[in-house]
């Protein structure tokens, strides 16, 4: 069997930040791994659905196709949308194509080193908040609760989970944080790429006062990035019906 090209599949969005950093992720991964193939598609906001990119890229690169999901969370995207989107690719393409769904890049525990490495950049913060969207799905929030519960023990100041969508929100934290007499916090966006979300947090933490602020960049902002997207290609793809 040849060796298989790579698919980074992202969410998809209007703002045109998160595509430009996806194509420099897969223009870096190319370059890593000698010219081998390496693309991108999207869930959302693109003019094909998935399985239409999928087919398109299968037929371009003529070798077996392993999927890289870049989401952080095994949310819907992740369990249900890809693999049917994939299933779909597959009753268009040849028996003989092979496609296989690597695990999504926020099961890596290389991204606590990100985040570990953003803390002790900003040595001055007395303490922090790991700030992800959030989810309503019960368990949804449990990956974030896990990373937050563990960075303490290994940078050695207090850091507390926060939502966008859902309590407890980053308001609600830099409450409790000031009225423990905290007065520079950190905050950590677990986003991929900066985007309107990100200008949104950037926003409310200019507008806030009584702290001194420090918010973090984003996660494809950091060169260990790439290193992660490597690694995920030596593990066993995810099994799915399809």
């Amino acid at each position: 069997m040849s060796s298989p090209a790579y698919l980074l599949v992202a969410h998809g969005s209007r703002d045109p930040r998160p595509a430009k950093i996806v194509n420099h992720l897969a223009v870096q991964m190319r370059e890593r791994l000698g010219g081998h193939p390496v693309g991108t598609a999207a869930l959302d906001c693109q003019p094909q659905p998935l399985h239409e990119q999928l087919e398109r890229f299968c037929q371009q690169v003529q070798s077996p196709v392993q999927i890289l999901p870049l989401f952080l969370l095994p949310g819907v995207h992740v369990r249900e949308d890809i693999p049917e989107e994939v299933a779909i690719a597959r009753s268009h393409l040849p028996d003989s194509q092979t496609i296989e769904i690597l695990p999504y890049l926020g099961s890596h525990d290389g991204l606590s080193q990100v985040l570990r490495e953003q803390i002790q950049a900003r040595g001055d913060c007395q303490a922090w908040i790991l700030l992800a969207h959030g989810s309503r799905r019960p368990g949804g929030n449990a990956p974030i609760e896990a990373i937050a519960a563990q960075l303490p023990q290994q940078v050695g100041r207090p850091v507390r989970p926060a939502y966008w969508s859902v309590e407890p929100s980053l308001e609600r934290q830099l409450d409790e944080y000031e009225q423990a007499g905290y007065a520079r916090v950190g905050v950590l966006p677990y986003f991929l790429c900066p985007g309107g979300l990100t200008d949104a947090i950037s926003e409310q933490l200019r507008s806030r006062s009584g702290l001194h602020l420090d918010l973090s960049e984003t996660l494809s902002e950091s060169p260990h990035l790439i290193e992660v997207l490597l690694d995920l290609r030596q593990r066993v793809p995810v099994p799915f019906a399809g």
